[in-house]
């Protein structure tokens, strides 16, 4: 795997420390450790998936080689999830030393997973390029484009609201409280979690953001069967190196 270029970096962003474990904001980390699950049952692993704290990267690292098949063909994916450990401010540092460290120079390669208030809850935008202007309202998002001078890496912004018209939450409230079960807000999250999976394979097999863009985000139907959720944490083991 060493001499294999890496294909995509998916980094999920979040705030590290339980305290901020299922909070709205940290539904990049989350959005990580449920698809790294799902991988682990797709690709038959015999244990929970195995993240490596990278000091030197200030991240928590999984280099994955994802196999798939298409039509009679076998294909496979040098895939690296990563979930910073850097506040969510700076998640633009460990995005750097992540790619330098793995010579990943073309951003879009880059495909950055986080909340996002401006979507509605069970909703997924996805985004790449434009004006600065198009990260604002994410201060991950900011971070990475700041530090990286460029938009032009792959967002996928998971939705979790605002608080209700006439709350007197503020935003940074909302974003750092924990996801409810007020209006089957964690169900519709745990929903969106496997759309985003979906799209995510999606894209990166035909490597057509616009075709996912068109597959995944038009549709505003939220499906009425929601499946209860008891909980939005999925099993992972983080090993030091």
């Amino acid at each position: 795997m060493a001499t294999r270029p890496v294909d995509y970096l998916l980094v999920g962003l979040g705030n590290p420390g339980r305290e901020f474990k299922t909070t709205r904001h940290n539904a990049g980390f989350l959005f990580i450790d449920y698809l790294a699950n799902v991988m682990a049952l797709d690709q038959k692993w015999s244990t929970p998936p195995v993240f490596q704290q990278r000091v030197n990267l200030s991240a928590d690292v999984k280099d994955v080689v994802f196999t798939y098949q298409k039509g009679s063909v076998t294909n496979s994916l040098r895939i690296l999830l990563a979930k910073p450990f850097t506040s969510m401010n700076e998640s633009g540092v460990a995005v750097k030393k992540i790619m330098d460290f793995y010579q990943i120079t073309d951003p879009k390669k880059l495909i950055v997973v986080s909340d996002d208030i401006n979507t509605l809850p069970g909703s997924l935008a996805i985004q790449d390029g434009g004006d600065l202007k198009s990260l604002a309202g994410q201060k991950g998002q900011e971070s990475i484009g700041a530090i990286l001078a460029t938009t032009n890496f792959i967002r996928f912004r998971l939705g979790v609201g605002r608080p209700l018209s006439g709350s007197s939450m503020t935003i940074p409230q909302w974003v750092l409280g924990p996801f409810g079960r007020e209006n089957k807000e964690m169900d519709l999250f745990a929903y969106l979690m496997n759309h985003t999976t979906q799209a995510l394979l999606d894209f990166v097999q035909t490597n057509d953001l616009k075709l996912c863009r068109k597959k995944f985000t038009k549709s505003k139907k939220i499906p009425s069967n929601l499946v209860p959720t008891e909980s939005l944490e999925y099993p992972v083991i983080v090993e030091g190196m």
